[in-house]
């Protein structure tokens, strides 16, 4: 597996994960994230981190959606609320947007577009990026593989799968 597959296989665990915080150096991107997985942990983690850092990310752009500020369309319920597309590239600003990661799309050679929703006042959002290499940390900073994302993902689900199957009980 080459690393662009590597970072696919990564981004296709990416589900409500929540960006905490985003900075820009240079090609070096790095994203880090609230991960749902520790909460099936024993003992349960409710706000574990990790960081992934991503090289190669000559772009980086973000189109999200705000709610109009309009009284009338303050009325009407969040799902029917009308928006405005909004664009920045600034990490700052992708960062206090609260934007949760749900799925991406990747495009070759090296283009992602990580799909978010969010839980502020805005309807949602695209990040796009690229990428040509990663590396992935845990809350304390130490080194994680893809391996090991993929053992938590798999716990996770797991769990949410037995949860399904006692409801329908």
């Amino acid at each position: 597996m080459n690393r662009q597959q590597e970072i696919e296989e990564l981004f296709s665990m990416f589900h409500d994960f929540e960006i905490q915080s985003v900075s820009k150096d240079g090609e070096a991107l790095t994203l880090e994230f609230v991960i749902p997985w520790g909460q099936v942990w024993n003992p349960a983690i409710l706000e574990y981190q990790i960081k992934v850092e991503l090289s190669g990310c000559r772009n980086l752009l973000c189109e999200y959606f705000v709610f109009k500020d309009d009284e009338a369309n303050k009325l009407k319920p969040l799902a029917l609320r009308e928006t405005e597309i909004r664009t920045t590239n600034a990490p700052q600003t992708i960062e206090e947007l609260g934007l949760e990661v749900q799925s991406y799309t990747y495009t070759q050679p090296d283009s992602y577009v990580l799909h978010c929703n969010s839980s502020k006042e805005i309807a949602g959002g695209e990040l796009t990026l690229t990428a040509t290499d990663y590396r992935i940390f845990d809350s304390f900073d130490k080194p994680l593989t893809l391996d090991q994302l993929k053992q938590w993902a798999a716990e996770w689900w797991g769990r949410v799968q037995e949860m399904w199957d006692e409801q329908k009980k």
